[in-house]
C-alpha cells in the first residue's frame, strides 16, 4: 500500500488487553503506538480506569478469603495452624503481585490523564528503550541457538551489553 495506513479498530476485550500488555512491558512498537494515537487517550485511560477497579476487586477477594481461611484453619486446632500457614503464604504472594501490577496501572493511569490534561504524550525517560533493547539483544543469542547458528566474537560482546560489560574493544578484527 502506497503510504496509506490501514486503522484497526479493537473491540473493548481487545483493546483491554493491549492496555494490559503495555502496562506490563509486552506490547509491541506498533500496538504501542497505536495506543498512543490521540484519538485513543481516552479509551486508553477509561480501560485502565476499568483495570484498576477490577484490580481493586482482586485484593479485596484475597484479602476476605485470607482472613476467611485463617479463621476456619485456625478452629481446627494444631493441624489447621499448619494449613492456615501455608494459606497465608500463598495469598500473601497473590497479594503481592496483584498490588504491584496494580500500583503500575495507576501510574500508567495518571501519565494518561496528564497526556488527556495537556495535549502532549508521555515524555519517555529512555527505560522503555533500553528495554526494549535488551529484549531484542536476548532474542538475537536465543535464535542463534534455536537455529544452531554458530556465534561470533561480535554476538558475545553484544550478549555481554546485557551484564553491563562492554567487550567490543576486546573484539580481533583479524579473526572475524
Amino acid at each position: 500500500m502506497s503510504g496509506v495506513e490501514i486503522k484497526m479498530m479493537l473491540n473493548d476485550d481487545a483493546f483491554a488487553r493491549m492496555v494490559a500488555e503495555e502496562v506490563k512491558n509486552k506490547l509491541s512498537p506498533l500496538h504501542k503506538k497505536q495506543l498512543m494515537e490521540k484519538d485513543n487517550w481516552s479509551r486508553w485511560r477509561d480501560a485502565l480506569l476499568f483495570l484498576s477497579e477490577n484490580l481493586k476487586e482482586q485484593i479485596d477477594e484475597i484479602e476476605y478469603d485470607a482472613q476467611a481461611d485463617e479463621a476456619r484453619y485456625t478452629a481446627l486446632g494444631r493441624d489447621g495452624r499448619r494449613l492456615a500457614i501455608e494459606a497465608k503464604a500463598a495469598y500473601d504472594s497473590k497479594l503481592k503481585k496483584v498490588t504491584r501490577f496494580k500500583f503500575h496501572v495507576d501510574k500508567r493511569l495518571d501519565e494518561v490523564a496528564a497526556m488527556i490534561e495537556t495535549g502532549d504524550e508521555i515524555s519517555s525517560d529512555g527505560w522503555e528503550q533500553v528495554d526494549f533493547y535488551k529484549r531484542a539483544i536476548a532474542t538475537h543469542r536465543a535464535m542463534l541457538r534455536d537455529y544452531d547458528l554458530e556465534e561470533t566474537s561480535i554476538d558475545r560482546a553484544l550478549w555481554a551489553t546485557l551484564e553491563s560489560k562492554w567487550e567490543f574493544d576486546q573484539i580481533d578484527v583479524e579473526n572475524l
